[in-house]
């Protein structure tokens, strides 16, 4: 490895000639030597000849094995001891080697010559050989070192006059760099602030050809976030033409807008459709300028195309999301209604047109809601709507109204306000016909009339009228179990609305927020609400029936307030068949939001579970809201009404430890 190195470092056919008259001359400095001590040889001519031709050919071997072992001893000097510091160990080194080198060497060459030649050798022989043999390595180290010397100082020359060359095109070329870099950075600044303008616009900023294929001259990189294709592709149609991509339904819109503005020398803004590279529809936004050339000819489109899909779809979500909100109301079998800050009527349900009339076209024609009630009940609707506008909940009034038709109606309305990016716009409401329930009333105060009579008298009547006495009190439990229907659906009438009106907020808030939440909550709304119109005339429902009902209505109110409710329920599926009233377990969280307040850092915690007892335990703490209004306990007398309606077993309602705790007995299936 060594040897190739020095080989291609430094040929055998620079060594041929130095060794070839470095041998000569060692043979005339031995002839010149045996001249004085062995004139004798000069005798036979011949002898001579064959002495100095075979001594010339040892000396040639010999010079060519020291020559590679010398040139990379030299090499190691010139990088550990060069000349400069380091002469005299330079020297010993050198001339040490030149001995042990010509030492090693002599039987090298003696031995093989012998063979060859026939020779025979004796001490002094040998010795005069090593002299010789140390002579010629000296000689050879010192010409090898003189000719690396000569050749590197050869190289180093033409490297100093390249140099010198070199630098004087480089000066040459100095100042036309300098030019030259003075204009790349000047348009290397233009092109980045041509970059970043581009790279921040909203869309892709483009200058066609108004031709049959909008042939473009350039096109901005924005283009492929939009349809997916590169700039390039449409290059002077290079790969596809700008036209080949819009919507085929809208080629004739774009030129028509186009020819348009260039006739009337203004800008132009439409929209209309591409199809993208994976081969689904976009919507774009263009607005542009004609250019034209000095003889008035149409040059030029510049303009920029801005993607706005997400807008289309969110107003196509939005319109789905009203439409759905309006066949909501529409279910409903009480008018809905919704007015503005003057209290006109802007929007109603199915049931709110029967009740108020079909509202006219013209938005600034709406009839009052003031007018379909009497004039008594108007002072108090107008102090319900100011503390609406002020943002203070109300609480739900009876009234009397006028229907279309003329005719009076007992109703309860229920309402809050309308707001819209923070601001209050107006209040809704729905309107429940108490007519029913004024008539059960009536019949019940009439009844404990009849009832305070027959008791009145009924110690002077026990003997004669036993039987009497045994249909009167029939007559006072179906009375009573009438009283007890009644105040349950009292109750409904309560709830429910209630739940509903709330629920309509939250949903109006989702429809513009996020669309398909909103489509998600409108389910459960309908599923909740379904629930109460089918199930209001059972007494009992399985367990089961009711938490699926709880699950959706559970649902709603984790929209409504937002991480500020925690409801754990742990219920065994082995207790699915057991029995319980409806809506029961829901008047009870409904209360529990009612009479307590809560937020994000203090949620109302509410656990539902079934204990060792067969009880439902329903479970809240307790953070009592400040109200005016002192709690009546009318919901919780009518759940212990209710259970005595369908059992001997009794629902419990304590307070322990700043926790409300209900339990209600699960009745078995008959």
């Amino acid at each position: 490895m060594i040897l190739k190195k020095l080989h291609r470092y430094y040929p055998f056919s620079k060594l041929l000639m130095p060794l070839l008259f470095l041998a000569i001359g060692l043979q005339f400095i031995v002839i010149f030597q045996m001249y004085f001590f062995r004139n004798d040889l000069f005798s036979s001519p011949v002898a001579l000849l064959i002495r100095i031709f075979r001594g010339i050919i040892l000396s040639f071997l010999a010079g060519g094995l020291l020559s590679y072992p010398l040139l990379f001893i030299i090499r190691r000097l010139n990088r550990k001891l060069p000349w400069q510091n380091h002469a005299g160990r330079r020297f010993l080194l050198q001339f040490f080697t030149s001995i042990v080198s010509g030492v090693i060497v002599t039987p090298l060459i003696l031995v093989p010559a012998g063979v060859v030649f026939g020779m025979q050798y004796d001490w002094q022989t040998i010795l005069n050989n090593a002299f010789y043999l140390i002579i010629l390595s000296m000689f050879l180290m010192v010409i090898l070192e003189a000719r690396i010397y000569f050749e590197e100082g050869a190289v180093a020359k033409i490297k100093a006059e390249n140099f010198e060359k070199e630098k004087q095109l480089n000066q040459n070329l100095e100042k036309e760099i300098e030019k030259r870099e003075e204009l790349t950075h000047q348009l290397n600044e233009n092109r980045e602030q041509l970059h970043s303008i581009l790279s921040n616009l909203v869309g892709a900023a483009y200058r066609c050809h108004f031709d049959d294929s909008f042939t473009m001259d350039y096109i901005s990189e924005k283009i492929f976030e939009i349809t997916g294709y590169h700039a390039s592709d449409f290059y002077g149609n290079k790969v596809r033409s700008f036209a080949s991509i819009i919507h085929p339904d809208d080629i004739k819109i774009c030129r028509e807008n186009i020819l348009k503005a260039s006739r009337q020398n203004i800008s132009y803004e439409f929209e209309y459709r591409l199809i993208h590279s994976e081969g689904h529809t976009i919507w774009v936004n263009e607005n542009g300028k004609c250019i034209f050339n000095n003889q008035g000819e149409l040059a030029f489109l510049d303009g920029i195309i801005i993607d706005i899909s997400r807008r289309k779809e969110a107003e196509l979500a939005a319109s789905e999301s009203e439409r759905k909100y309006k066949d909501l109301m529409d279910f409903l079998p009480q008018p809905v209604f919704e007015l503005d800050l003057n209290s006109h009527i802007v929007l109603t349900n199915k049931a709110g047109n029967d009740f108020f009339g079909q509202l006219p076209d013209d938005p600034n024609n709406m009839p009052s809601a003031l007018d379909f009630f009497v004039k008594e009940d108007i002072p108090k609707i107008i102090e319900n709507f100011k503390k609406s506008g002020q943002g203070i909940e109300t609480e739900p009034g009876e009234f009397t109204a006028i229907k279309k038709d003329g005719s009076l109606c007992p109703v309860m309305v229920f309402g809050n306000p309308i707001i819209r990016n923070n601001n209050i716009v107006g209040r809704r409401g729905i309107i429940i016909d108490i007519s029913e329930r004024k008539k059960y009333e009536t019949s019940l105060l009439q009844a404990k009339s009849e009832l305070e009579e027959i008791n009145s008298n009924l110690e002077q009547m026990v003997a004669r009228r036993t039987n009497e006495l045994t249909q009167a009190n029939t007559q006072l439990l179906k009375v009573q179990k009438e009283n007890l229907q009644s105040q349950f659906e009292v109750l409904k009438q309560q709830v429910n609305p209630h739940f509903l009106f709330n629920s309509l907020n939250v949903l109006t808030s989702l429809i513009k927020i996020d669309p398909d939440l909103a489509e998600s909550f409108t389910e459960r709304l309908s599923k909740v609400y379904r629930y109460v119109l089918e199930n209001k005339e059972k007494d009992v429902v399985s367990l089961s029936t009711e938490l699926e009902f709880l699950n959706a209505y559970l649902f709603l109110l984790e929209i409504r307030f937002m991480n500020k409710l925690e409801v754990t329920i742990k219920i065994d599926k082995s207790y699915y068949d057991y029995q319980i009233l409806p809506i029961a377990i829901q008047l009870l969280i409904e209360n529990a939001i009612k009479h307590n307040t809560f937020s994000k850092s203090r949620p109302l915690k509410i656990d539902v579970f079934v204990d060792d007892k067969n009880n439902l335990n329903i479970i809240n703490n307790l953070n009592k809201r400040e109200t005016q209004f002192a709690s009546t306990g009318v919901g919780l007398e009518n759940i212990i009404r209710r259970y005595a309606l369908v059992s001997d077993k009794k629902p419990e309602f304590t307070i322990i430890d700043e926790l409300f705790i209900a339990r209600l007995p699960l009745l078995k299936a008959e």
